[in-house]
């Protein structure tokens, strides 16, 4: 018998594992798997989220499989479980249109004229969601400025930092968070970096909290008159009220939380954790998912006909971006007790109603 502790908000994990009967596994919160759980249940596999961290202080005897349904893995030492000869697997690219869709979403609401400008988009990290979101804003006949360090020069790779921070009308970052090496991303946009933006500039932040110095982004916004949309945040589940209410749009960390998104992390990981163990894939996504309804050419035409009749919030009929904004600012301004806070933060993604990717 293969046992396994799991995050409970895993989507649809146990249609996935229900279908082996030589596996039993137990769900509890994310924040919860940590050594006082592993030593309760004694697991020979983990499914976790970001929420986990997986570190050299925890005693992982007895794990020999890791599976993280994220893109990012910054909340896991992967050098630490290779030393400990465990498999460690994370969905790689699992919810880069979500995240792509999350982007074109806050610029529809604030910039809903969008669709028929000659919009410069600064993208800052092409790995899987930066170039995909590059791919969308190639379609709608935008102008892309791309800045990755990592990567050779290319169509979209085009552009050093300064000068994509200096001409950038909007600005989208998807970089790992990382604290060494030659490019950090740790406090990337801190007050040097934020004070080239141009006046007015839209900054978003969809990636890691701490890309962003936050006392440096309040004074930015103020004196910088800018326009900033974050789903993810410096302290995060903690969110401060002086943050919150000099942003644009603030949302939960829910940029990726597609019905499709969630689904293929389960999916990607779960097929990693099978061939692990030598088990047969018994399921897939395919059988668990209808069609989305949404045709992003369709969705593409509906922003480019509004925003020739002036037609505010075009997007809103695919993905009530305010919705999440005003869920949040509801928490944030309650005056709750972090302990509080970071529960109804919490609380607000496990809870949240899974939107549809649009099908591109």
């Amino acid at each position: 018998m293969i046992s396994v502790l799991a995050d409970e908000n895993i989507s649809n994990l146990g249609d996935y594992l229900r279908c082996h009967q030589d596996v039993r596994f137990i769900t509890i919160k994310g924040r919860d798997i940590n050594q006082q759980s592993l030593d309760k249940y004694r697991p020979d596999a983990l499914f976790i989220r970001s929420v986990t961290p997986i570190k050299p202080s925890l005693d992982l005897a007895g794990v020999k499989f890791v599976g993280s349904a994220t893109i990012g893995t910054d909340h896991v030492d992967a050098q630490f479980l290779a030393e400990q000869n465990i498999r460690f697997a994370n969905a790689v690219g699992c919810s880069k249109h979500s995240v792509a869709q999350y982007v074109l979403t806050a610029i529809g609401k604030l910039r809903p004229n969008a669709a028929l400008s000659p919009v410069r988009l600064g993208i800052i990290g092409l790995g899987n969601i930066g170039s995909t979101l590059a791919g969308y804003a190639k379609d709608l006949g935008w102008q892309v400025a791309g800045y990755d360090p990592f990567l050779p020069a290319s169509a979209i790779n085009n552009s050093d930092l300064p000068t994509l921070l200096q001409t950038s009308d909007v600005i989208s970052l998807h970089t790992p968070l990382t604290r060494t090496g030659e490019y950090p991303t740790f406090g990337l946009m801190n007050r040097e970096h934020l004070a080239q933006l141009k006046p007015n500039a839209l900054l978003i932040n969809s990636a890691r909290g701490e890309i962003i110095k936050e006392a440096d982004l309040i004074a930015a916004i103020d004196e910088q008159n800018l326009q900033v949309v974050l789903d993810v945040f410096p302290h995060e589940p903690v969110v401060s009220a002086k943050l919150c209410e000099r942003l644009s749009l603030a949302t939960p960390h829910i940029a990726g939380y597609t019905t499709e998104g969630k689904l293929r992390g389960t999916d990607m990981i779960y097929r990693a954790f099978c061939e692990h163990f030598g088990l047969p894939v018994l399921q897939n996504m395919d059988n668990l998912l209808a069609p989305s309804p949404y045709q992003w050419q369709d969705i593409k035409r509906h922003w480019q006909a509004a925003a020739k009749s002036g037609a505010p919030d075009a997007l809103t009929p695919f993905y009530d971006i305010g919705a999440d904004d005003a869920s949040l600012r509801a928490v944030c301004t309650a005056g709750l007790a972090d302990g509080e806070q970071a529960a109804a933060f919490d609380r607000l993604r496990k809870e949240y109603p899974l939107r549809r990717e649009w099908l591109y």
